[in-house]
């Protein structure tokens, strides 16, 4: 699977949308026209833009820009609202003839660099367009588009903007790195029931054991280890919640071979046993389905 463009089915009227996301699942590389900006609510997740990775904790935010290749690793126990909206809306609206597209180039996207303030701001700014969506109360596609002028003019006039180090246009070094990337996302996701060696995958992009690791490492923010065993619990707890296995049956079929490595895993991911999160998710179901 090559890096894909990613096509959000945005209405002309009202191009905005806004997904949530459980951690759950590996987002690879791909982009789109759309800006796409990533509120962490809960826990920590690990992701990439162009050639640079970046890991968010609960609270925090990034910006990307139309055009930006970006890939999300799995984060098990974490949950993100993402919201995307096309800039071609805003430019009609536009009279100063502010290249918006620039100025999301320029800006830094990271909201930790932001300063508390600025982080604040964005973020209730979000979490109002995200109630005004979950609501859908009369007018609140109005509201949400004056939240968005307003977000915009914040972003133009008080985010600081990229060091001149960090403005590098995506090289053909960096794309060759979204490649290998894409590719060991995409080997994991068709052979992650089976034993997987690190030589392998490190063999599937040309590299030797140790600089593979390196490169994985400093590339995604994790060791590879990690992104597997994430990427397995991630499997095991949508088996969990879908599927009535028990769980030396989901263990088998998600490629780990030792149970008390399984039950570490989990309870260092999710911070209890795997039975625990299962009655807590049905009950949480449950609960939602009947709320009276």
């Amino acid at each position: 699977m090559a890096i894909y463009l990613e096509m959000p089915q945005l209405a002309d009227d009202f191009p905005f949308r806004i997904l949530l996301n459980d951690g759950n699942i590996l987002t690879t590389p791909h982009w789109h026209r759309e800006i796409e900006i990533i509120y962490v609510t809960e826990g920590t997740i690990n992701l990439g833009i162009n050639d640079r990775p970046y890991t968010l904790r609960a609270g925090e935010l990034v910006l990307i820009n139309g055009g930006d290749i970006h890939y999300v690793l799995p984060s098990p126990g974490s949950e993100r609202i993402v919201f995307q909206f096309d800039l071609a809306f805003f430019v009609k609206l536009d009279t100063d003839n502010v290249n918006l597209q620039e100025v999301f180039h320029h800006v830094e996207p990271f909201s930790p660099l932001w300063g508390k303030e600025q982080e604040a701001t964005i973020r209730a700014l979000l979490e109002e367009c995200y109630q005004e969506e979950q609501r859908k109360s009369i007018g609140y596609q109005f509201q949400i588009k004056g939240k968005l002028l307003v977000l915009l003019v914040h972003i133009l006039r008080e985010l600081p903007k990229k060091s001149v180090t960090q403005k590098s246009q995506l090289t053909m070094q960096n794309q060759d790195i979204l490649e290998k990337l894409d590719k060991i996302f995409c080997y994991v996701e068709d052979h992650y029931k089976q034993k997987i060696m690190l030589s392998e995958v490190a063999s599937l992009v040309g590299y030797s054991d140790f600089y593979f690791t390196k490169f994985f490492k400093k590339n995604t923010g994790k060791t590879f280890i990690t992104f597997l065993n994430d990427y397995r619990i991630d499997k095991a707890k949508w088996l969990l919640i879908n599927s009535t296995a028990n769980v030396s049956e989901i263990i088998s079929q998600i490629g780990i071979e030792n149970d008390k490595t399984f039950y570490r895993w989990f309870r260092h991911s999710m911070g209890m046993s795997p039975l625990m999160y299962r009655k807590k998710m049905i009950t949480k179901d449950n609960n939602e389905q009947n709320p009276h």
